[in-house]
């Protein structure tokens, strides 16, 4: 890797490293919204919620377009191959910027309920990565061939837990609260 290449590689880990940890704790703080939203005890802010649901498209599309271009700067410009769970965890990422884009374009909302299917399958599988890179046991092994990059082993990690597969994980708890927050508004 050359000078320039690892000066920007340190850049990304170390301020996308910050992003992805405000951005868990605002999914942490926006879920106990809902939750007390559900339970009526922030009632009378519901229009906060309302107004926010009429730009998820938007958001949802730039969120997903984000992960994507900067995933793909990782591996195609840095040149930090994936594992084969990244590739599992892509494909749900990528498949939501279409997605996102078609629907803000048609200012359709149902496609929501596809976001949050492809959503809930890769947090599953960015969850299992995540496991796997904080050194826990394997329950599937790794779907990489021998001569390609080891699931387990973190291209890095910061603050002791942010990884590749917890931003991927962070990206789907935010799409997951965009169709739910839409979702209970609406209700």
């Amino acid at each position: 890797m050359t000078p320039q290449k690892e000066a920007l590689f340190l850049f990304l880990n170390h301020y996308l490293a910050i992003a992805t940890f405000i951005g868990f704790i605002c999914v942490i703080i926006w879920t106990a919204k809902l939750i007390l939203l559900k339970a009526g005890v922030l009632e009378k802010y519901r229009w906060t919620f309302e107004l926010f649901s009429s730009y998820v498209l938007p958001i949802g599309f730039f969120v997903s377009l984000f992960s994507t271009l900067m995933s793909l700067v990782y591996s195609d410009y840095l040149g930090i191959l994936p594992c084969g769970l990244c590739w599992f965890a892509r494909i749900f990422i990528y498949s939501q910027v279409f997605l996102f884009g078609l629907a803000w374009y048609k200012n359709d909302k149902k496609i929501l309920d596809y976001i949050l299917l492809l959503s809930g399958v890769g947090l599953i599988i960015a969850s299992y990565h995540e496991y796997l890179q904080l050194g826990y046991s394997e329950f599937i092994p790794c779907p990489a061939i021998a001569s390609t990059i080891d699931c387990a082993k973190p291209t890095f990690i910061s603050y002791g837990f942010v990884t590749f597969p917890f931003m991927a994980v962070v990206f789907f708890l935010i799409t997951i609260l965009l169709s739910v927050t839409y979702k209970m508004s609406k209700k």
